[in-house]
């Protein structure tokens, strides 16, 4: 998903500085709240993609970062497998939910607290930070 949300963006002019595959496994070289931090210090950053997954709560998280910093980062967030079946277990040992966290709509809930814009699919990421690149000139 990421390289075809970064061609996609690159389609339309909007380029990237950097991306992070921070990936699905239970023990994470860096975590989303890390790498967003990361972003927030950089000066030259103006956006910010967040594509995660079901599993886990490590992009909740970085939600509630943003949300308690007020990030200056205008956000755009992507949850995939919003469409597994509940229950039904996934094939990775990154989509284990727990109770009501981990879940495409728990991590869309955090997100729309935070005030990061919801994308359902990936073209609408790319429609929201071109509205949102277009909209700041």
């Amino acid at each position: 998903l990421t390289y075809e949300v970064m061609a996609a963006l690159s389609e339309v002019g909007i380029g990237q500085s950097t991306c992070v595959g921070i990936g699905g496994d239970p023990v994470l070289g860096l975590s989303f709240s890390e790498v967003v931090e990361l972003f927030e210090a950089d000066p030259a950053t103006e956006q910010l993609v967040l594509i995660g997954e079901i599993g886990g709560t490590d992009e909740e998280k970085a939600a509630e970062m943003i949300k308690t910093r007020r990030s200056r980062l205008r956000t755009v967030g992507f949850i995939s497998g919003r469409t597994a079946p509940e229950g039904k277990r996934m094939g990775h040992a990154g989509a284990i939910i727990s109770g009501n966290r981990g879940t495409a709509k728990s991590k869309e809930e955090a997100f729309a607290a935070a005030g990061i814009a919801v994308a359902e699919t990936t073209d609408q990421i790319v429609q929201m930070l071109r509205s949102s690149v277009a909209g700041s000139r």
